[in-house]
């Protein structure tokens, strides 16, 4: 292979990277197994692979690092369209709205045989900034049933939502306004550092138990998350793609070393190091995973490529949503396998082996019976560039 064939060319928008619906199929079953595969214990590979799976939602930075790659390539690439806002909102709102919104329709529409009790600070949710009147009374993050109390709907893990939709609200008034590639980079990298500042901030005026809370699940604190992922969007972008690219592998090396240094050594999910650098080691982690990724060929490429893993990723979005409505019904399915088996491991395995499927099956079923038509007009909504190269950036499947 000559070396201009293995030379790494600056990306844009309309490259497709299939590979990175295998990483949102890690991310997503890393949460997932964080939420769902705990409770065994006893015997030194149970206890490792709890300790392995009790990080799990590192899979939520992963999911927003990625998402700021992104996202930023898109706004970064059409800052000059003709209608820069109106057809990238329009083309967001066709992604995620649709199944969000299925799922408060369901939810309505099983009100009056579940008795759900709705309340007015569960509308913010609906706006996407639920997360902050959430992290002030967390009893916002479930919707309560009062005859079925297995029946209650867990609404935690919309934080993430919140919080990204909220970065897809405001990012693209900065990269429009900025425009310049390497004002873009100065920027996105002077707010990655105000937000280290908030935490340290956050830790030092209200404790690491409630700077916790509001750290983890606000945007002015995780946006150096995002904007990671921008930062490496921009970097591909320009004269240097391939050196920047090649950097991708120590990157991972040298962060995700630090990273688990943090984790394991301070493991704790109010520990100061972890709150603070730890997130920041964690999501330049998730940068050079992605970064090594994006070139075809490369171990990382091929690793991720597996068909199961794109399959899955395809899904990955509504997988997120589904999984962790009615956590409390499946605790309530594991304690009877439990007490069925007398073995957690195996009530567990087996749990997983039906959850997991089942989640899969809904979100398939979202995806192909509903979501899918909207997806298919975002090409009444393409960009200038699209239209004049004839290549489109999404293609439904």
């Amino acid at each position: 292979m000559s070396e201009r064939a293995r030379q790494f060319l600056p990306i844009n928008f309309k490259d497709r990277f299939p590979a990175l619906d295998g990483i949102r199929a890690v991310a997503v079953t890393m949460v997932f197994l964080d939420h769902y595969g705990g409770g065994a214990h006893g015997g030194v590979v149970l206890q490792v692979l709890n300790q392995i799976r009790g990080r799990g939602w590192l899979g939520v930075d992963l999911f927003f690092v990625l998402s700021g790659f992104l996202i930023t390539g898109i706004l970064f690439d059409t800052r000059n369209d003709s209608h820069f806002f109106k057809r990238f909102f329009v083309r967001r709102s066709l992604r995620i709205f649709p199944v969000f919104y299925l799922v408060v329709a369901i939810l309505l529409a099983l009100t009056p045989f579940l008795h759900y009790q709705w309340r007015p600070g569960h509308l913010l949710f609906l706006v996407y900034v639920g997360n902050f009147w959430g992290n002030h009374d967390f009893s916002l993050y479930e919707i309560l049933s009062r005859n079925h109390d297995t029946f209650k709907v867990q609404i935690g893990h919309f934080w993430s939502l919140c919080v990204e939709e909220q970065f897809y609200l405001l990012w693209p008034v900065v990269v429009w306004m900025v425009r310049d590639r390497t004002k873009l980079l100065w920027t996105a990298g002077g707010l990655a550092v105000l937000a280290l500042i908030l935490r340290c901030g956050m830790i030092a005026l209200a404790g690491p138990i409630l700077a916790e809370t509001w750290i983890i699940r606000t945007l002015p604190f995780r946006m150096d998350t995002l904007l990671i992922g921008g930062i490496l969007a921009l970097l591909l972008r320009g004269p240097n793609a391939d050196r920047w690219q090649r950097l991708c592998r120590p990157l991972l090396l040298i962060a995700g070393l630090a990273s688990l240094a943090v984790l394991f050594l301070s493991p704790a999910y109010d520990s100061v190091w972890l709150l603070t650098i730890g997130l920041s080691f964690t999501a330049l982690a998730c940068a050079g995973l992605i970064g090594l990724t994006i070139r075809a060929g490369s171990p990382a490429f091929r690793l991720f490529y597996a068909k199961p893993l794109r399959i899955l990723g395809k899904y990955s979005y509504g997988f997120y949503i589904f999984h962790g409505l009615y956590i409390w019904a499946w605790i309530q399915f594991l304690i009877v396998l439990t007490n069925h088996f007398h073995s957690k491991a195996i009530a567990g395995i087996l749990a997983l082996g039906i959850n997991f499927p089942v989640t899969f099956l809904v979100s398939k079923l979202s995806y192909d019976l509903i979501e899918v038509k909207f997806l298919r007009l975002k090409r009444g909504f393409e960009y200038d560039s699209e239209i004049a190269e004839h290549k489109h950036a999404f293609v439904v499947k």
